[in-house]
Formats: C-alpha cells, structure tokens, sequence
C-alpha cells in the first residue's frame, strides 16, 4: 500500500465520515506497491487502516471485504472490514476510488533470518485454515473470482512491455520469463480448483504479536489451484540464500494439520512453483521497475529468478538431476 494517491486530512475526513468516524491524525503507510494505506486515528482514540483502492473498482473492494468478513467470522484471524454507518456495506470512495476501513492491528513483520520452523508450521497452519474455511463458501455469493494473474495475464503482460524502456538486463529477465511461460503453457493442473487461495502470503502480508500471526491483505484472493498458494507461501517464507528444508518441512506439517493434501494437489506441485516464479518476476518488475522508487517499498525481480532456478534445481526440470535432499521435504 504505497502512497499512490496523496490524500489531504479533510479529504480522509469526508470519506471516513461514512463509517461514522472522525479523524484525530492521519500518516501514510509506505509498504506494498498497488493500494494506498493511511494509520488513522480517531477522536476517540481508535486506530484504523484505510485503504484506497488503486486498480479495484467498487465491486472488486465490496466483494473481498465481504469475503474479509466472512472469513473472519470463521475463524481466521484477520480483521473484518468495518461497515458503513448506513449499514449499506462496507465500501466509500474518495476521489472516484473505492475505501475500505479495518482495525489496525499492532505487531510486527519478520524477515526472512528471524524464522523458525515453529514459525513457518504456524503460517502453513494459517494456509491450511484458510483452504479450509473456503471449501465452506457458498458459491452463489460471488466472494471469490477467478485469478487475475492466470499464465495467459502473465504473458500478456510481458509482451505488453515496452523494450525501448528497458534495460539490456530487463530485457534479459523478459525473454527468459517469456521462455519459461511459452514451455509451462501446455501443462494442464491435475487438482480441481478450490473456492479460495490467498494467492498473495508474503512476509509483509502476516503481523506477528504476542497473539500469534494475524493475515493481511486478500486483495489477490481468488479460486485457484492449492499448490500454487502453497508454492508461493513456501518460496515467500523458506527462501534465503537458498530453500531451506527444515523451514519448507515445517509449513507443510502446519498445513496438514488443518487440511489434507489431495494427491493431485501434490502432483501440481512443481509447475505451479515455476509459475509462481514467473508471475512474481514478472509483476515485481511491471510493478516496482517501471515505476518511480518514491511511492513505496522496492521488491527486487531478481529474487524471484534466484527462486526460479532453485525450483527448476528442486524438480529437475532444467539441465541436471532433482536436488534429492530439497525435493524430499517438498509435498508427494
């Protein structure tokens, strides 16, 4: 939630006013790189996380905060949109953009050295449960869609770049991400998809207090193939020099212990880690390298190539036998 949209403190007071809310202080929330985010602090001492919704329109943001609500009504512990004073739903707007207001949660995130294997069995945990909890979603509320990160989006997005802007080494990462799409492009998931994958469950989307973890932004929430959430949530969280076995095992015992594996799942396994690479590469560099360095966070592209080859090292699927020692800890 960078700040893409400048927002003044009165503008932030007629929107919020909606929610029956009256703005004390306002600071911008520099992390993310797709909505804004401002820490709000009521008159009466509340504290708010408000979000503007950068690339969303209304019925993208009224559908994941409906979602947000149900979730957390079902246990997961992430915080439930705050409705509107009206009781007519949980989405404003500001300047022709849709706002939403949550609780804002006080922890922290963890870098990648700070984990531990209770760690990472806690957030395959928080995976699982949410897997879980929406196989329960009915289908007919519409709180979830299909992805907008599909292969297809992907390469779309890759030849919609434009190479008189790009360096010589963008234009290196673009044809080899372009490679690696064209050669995963025929394979077909064996797993049916499931009514929901967080899609997006990096370090900086889970708080950690004395509570335990609490999960943030669902914005990437969509139907989708449960070894692609487990393959990014894995790489997001088991990689730093390299993948780390006893990180990797870990989350994978956390998230049997809310929710089976199905053996088609596992057998998806490694062209969804490819895909998770290229997908990351690809919007790392259409979202932070084409984009000035001042509206927030910087992510580098070239962790997620590092992360391609070590997945491609993994499954023996470039030059070169599987890594035994890492695809043992791997789902089969």
């Amino acid at each position: 939630m960078a700040i893409l949209t400048a927002l003044s403190r009165d503008e932030l007071a007629v929107a919020l006013g909606a929610f029956g809310l009256e703005v004390a202080s306002v600071r911008g929330v520099l992390a993310g790189s797709v909505n804004t985010g401002f820490d709000v602090r009521d008159a009466q001492g509340g504290r708010w996380f408000v979000r503007v919704y950068e690339e969303q329109a209304e019925g993208g943001a009224t559908r994941e905060a409906r979602l947000l609500a149900r979730l957390a009504q079902a246990g997961v512990r992430t915080p439930p949109p705050r409705p509107r004073k009206d009781g007519v739903g949980f989405v404003s707007s500001v300047r022709g953009k849709p706002l939403c207001v949550f609780p804002f949660v006080e922890g922290s995130h963890r870098c990648q050295a700070q984990m531990t294997e209770q760690d990472t069995r806690a957030v395959g945990a928080a995976l699982g449960r949410v897997h879980a909890v929406g196989l329960g979603l009915p289908a007919e509320e519409g709180l979830t869609t299909e992805s907008r990160f599909s292969l297809a989006a992907i390469e779309a997005r890759l030849r919609a770049l434009d190479t008189s802007r790009l360096s010589s080494e963008l234009a290196e990462a673009r044809a080899l991400l372009q490679d690696r799409a064209l050669t995963l492009a025929p394979w077909q998931p064996r797993a049916r998809q499931v009514p929901l994958v967080h899609g997006d469950l990096f370090r900086d989307n889970v708080l950690w207090n004395a509570e335990g973890l609490t999960l943030l932004d669902f914005e990437s929430a969509s139907r989708g193939g449960v070894a692609f959430d487990l393959a990014v949530t894995v790489l997001a969280w088991c990689y730093g020099d390299g993948i780390e076995p006893k990180l990797v095992a870990a989350m994978i015992d956390g998230y049997a212990s809310e929710r089976r594996l199905e053996p088609e799942e596992i057998e998806d396994v490694a062209p969804s880690a490819q895909l998770a690479c290229i997908r990351f590469a690809t919007t790392r560099i259409t979202d932070y390298e084409l984009r000035p360095r001042t509206s927030g966070v910087y992510k580098d592209y070239r962790r997620w190539l590092a992360r391609l080859r070590a997945v491609e090292g993994v499954f023996g699927l470039r030059e070169g036998p599987a890594d035994s020692t890492l695809r043992s800890v791997w789902p089969r």
